[in-house]
């Protein structure tokens, strides 16, 4: 297993953030992951907004959760998902991006062809404004390599 420290970001002011760019869709369980130049997004629907902000870019949040990756699962504290055959190209660009010497940076993004006020959980390789978000607590990752 190896370890990797990702960067996090929140807005100065609740609803602010930046564009997430050109992108590829795919549908994995109900989820719709976008894959951008260096970049991975998730789509925050309103019944998985709550919990995944909460869990990773709510202010309140000192400490940021567990996380450990395989081929066969993603570990959220005590939270445990499978990962399906579907999700392969997923879990490849996901790795690509980890094992990348480059910082990682986690944030809110949001895209104009999407429904107003829809908002991406963002992994980038590319830091967020700095006149948009402030970096809080890193979060730390556990994958195979």
């Amino acid at each position: 297993m190896s370890d990797r420290l990702i960067r996090r970001y929140t807005a100065y002011f609740r609803g602010w953030a930046t564009a997430f760019g050109p992108h590829e869709k795919q549908e994995a369980q109900g989820l719709t992951w976008l894959f951008g130049r260096d970049q991975l997004g998730l789509i925050l629907t309103p019944q998985i907004k709550h919990c995944l902000y909460a869990l990773f870019l709510g202010p309140h949040r000192t400490e940021p959760p567990q996380i450990q990756l395989s081929e066969q699962q993603l570990q959220i504290g005590e939270l445990t998902l499978p990962i399906e055959s579907e999700e392969a190209a997923l879990y490849q660009r996901l790795l690509y991006l980890l094992q990348s010497p480059e910082d990682l940076h986690l944030f809110q993004t949001y895209h104009l062809i999407y429904p107003s006020g829809t908002r991406i959980l963002t992994l980038s390789r590319r830091a967020p404004l700095p006149l948009v978000y402030r970096e809080i607590t890193p979060l730390r990752v556990r994958y195979a390599s």
